[in-house]
C-alpha cells in the first residue's frame, strides 16, 4: 500500500467517522424497526474498500466503530459487525476479480453488481447471526422475541447495504482516473 493509499484511507475513516459525530442528525429510521436507522457512514467505508482493498475496509470500519464506542459501545459493536460484513466482501470480491477482462461499461458494472450483491448478502447473513446471538446477550430481548425481529432486520440490513454500495460505486465512477485502482475502469460501451 502506497503512501497515497495509507492517506486516501485515513481521509474516508474521517469521513466516516465525521458522519457519526456531527451535531446534526443524518439518520432516517426505518419504518418497521424504528429503533434501526438508515445512515451514510458506509458509504466512505464502501469507497475505500473498491479503492484500497480490504485491509482499508477493515480498517475504516473499525475506526467508525471506534467512534461510535465513545458514545455507545453496543451499538458499535453491532454497527462495526455490519460494516465490516459489507465493506470486507465487497472488496474481496472486487479484488479476487480485478484480473478479469473488462472492456466495455457494462462489464464494469456487471462486476461491481456482483460485488454488490456479495456484499449485501454477507451483511444479511452476518447480521442474522449477530443478531441471534447478541440481542439476548447485549440487550436482554427474548430469544422468542428476536426470532420474530429478524426478518425485518434482514430487510433493514439489505436496504442498508444498497445504500452504502450504490453511492460508492457512483463516487468512485466519478473520480478522476488517476485516483481510481488501474484494474477498475470503464471502457466504451
Amino acid at each position: 500500500m502506497s503512501s497515497k493509499d495509507i492517506a486516501g484511507m485515513a481521509a474516508l475513516a474521517a469521513m466516516a467517522s465525521v458522519l457519526e459525530i456531527i451535531p446534526f442528525d443524518l439518520r432516517v429510521p426505518f419504518p418497521l424497526l424504528n429503533f434501526l436507522t438508515f445512515d451514510p457512514t458506509g458509504i466512505p467505508i464502501a469507497v475505500a474498500a473498491i479503492l484500497y482493498g480490504p485491509v482499508a475496509a477493515f480498517v475504516t470500519a473499525g475506526i467508525a466503530g471506534i467512534t461510535i464506542a465513545t458514545r455507545n459501545p453496543v451499538s458499535a459493536a453491532f454497527k462495526t459487525a455490519a460494516e465490516m460484513s459489507t465493506a470486507v466482501p465487497l472488496a474481496l470480491t472486487l479484488w479476487g476479480l480485478r484480473g478479469r477482462r473488462r472492456e466495455t461499461s457494462s462489464g464494469t458494472w456487471a462486476l461491481l453488481g456482483l460485488a454488490g450483491a456479495v456484499a449485501i448478502a454477507s451483511r444479511v447473513t452476518v447480521m442474522t447471526g449477530f443478531n441471534l446471538v447478541f440481542l439476548p446477550l447485549l440487550l436482554g430481548i427474548p430469544e422468542a422475541v428476536v426470532g420474530g425481529l429478524l426478518y425485518p432486520i434482514a430487510i433493514f440490513n439489505a436496504a442498508q447495504g444498497a445504500i452504502n454500495v450504490i453511492p460508492a460505486f457512483l463516487i468512485v465512477r466519478g473520480l478522476p482516473p488517476d485516483l481510481k485502482p488501474s484494474w477498475l475502469t470503464w471502457g466504451a460501451g
